[in-house]
């Protein structure tokens, strides 16, 4: 059983924390980590050159776990690069300076991928809140079993949210985010590593996801570039069929047409389909 394995053996979890003018919700989020029912974790908080509170928030805290490092304003992805460059765990995932990680959180994932050693990504239902964290918007659960290539490639819905999964770090394999899209960086990273891996999600909520004015979907060009880039890398892999890649440019197509119609921009609408196809 789970409880019986001694703290010590506990695999240790890194967890992966980008910042960026964070002052408002970082200690929060610091604070959920720190709550967690398991303890064998570290969490590594990179900051991306905030000129706020940030540092002075981060440094605040007085937790051997916590390690800090900053650089200069290169990007959400550069920051995460930063902190998987220097993880010690066998175990990671990512957590966003502005959300919030349930109790169990690391522990439902954990025993997950100690009961099933072929497992090798870990997820589990994801609740999206408002800003002020007071109003539930929606609960996602997912029901894939297995390999979430494709999956991940139709963006189906059954295996992918964002910064959701826990990893089991794979001799071998490498890690790492694109640093030249702002938007799709999770999926771009989950389709490099998702290959031979299998997926698995639990009921538990993993996630508290908190929505706000500079989420993904705030800017539908950097959302366009990011699928766009996606699909090109996409069409080199030799494991995705041809139907799969031509599913995903269309579903890629239909998704940023009703996003820009949804904002009543008629023009980007109609036109997203020559600058997705490259015509």
């Amino acid at each position: 059983m789970i409880e019986e394995i001694s703290k010590q053996n506990l695999p240790l979890v890194s967890i992966i924390m980008p910042a960026y003018n964070a002052e408002n919700y970082i200690a929060e989020a610091i604070a959920s980590v720190i709550n967690q029912t398991y303890s064998n974790w570290e969490l590594l908080i990179v900051n991306d050159g905030s000129i706020d509170k940030t540092e002075s928030i981060v440094l605040s805290f007085e937790d051997s776990r916590i390690k800090y490092f900053s650089q200069n304003n290169l990007g959400v992805s550069a920051a995460r690069n930063v902190a998987l460059r220097n993880m010690k765990g066998d175990f990671f995932c990512m957590l966003d300076s502005d959300d919030i990680l349930p109790q169990n959180s690391i522990k439902s994932r954990v025993d997950k991928m100690i009961s099933s050693t072929e497992v090798e990504f870990v997820d589990g239902s994801v609740i999206v809140k408002n800003q002020t964290l007071d109003k539930i918007i929606k609960n996602y659960r997912f029901n894939h079993y297995g390999n979430p290539t494709k999956s991940l490639v139709r963006l189906d819905g059954n295996c992918f949210f964002g910064p959701s999964w826990m990893i089991r770090k794979v001799e071998g394999k490498r890690y790492i985010f694109d640093e030249t899209i702002t938007h799709g960086e999770e999926l771009m990273l989950y389709l490099s590593i998702s290959n031979d891996g299998i997926y698995a999600s639990i009921d538990d909520p993993v996630l508290i996801y908190r929505k706000s004015e500079n989420s993904a979907m705030s800017n539908l060009k950097g959302l366009e570039s990011g699928y766009k880039k996606i699909l090109s890398e996409v069409k080199k892999m030799n494991n995705v069929s041809a139907e799969d890649k031509a599913y995903m440019k269309a579903r890629i197509i239909r998704i940023m047409f009703l996003s820009y119609l949804s904002r009543y921009d008629v023009y980007n609408a109609i036109t997203v389909l020559f600058r997705i196809t490259g015509k």
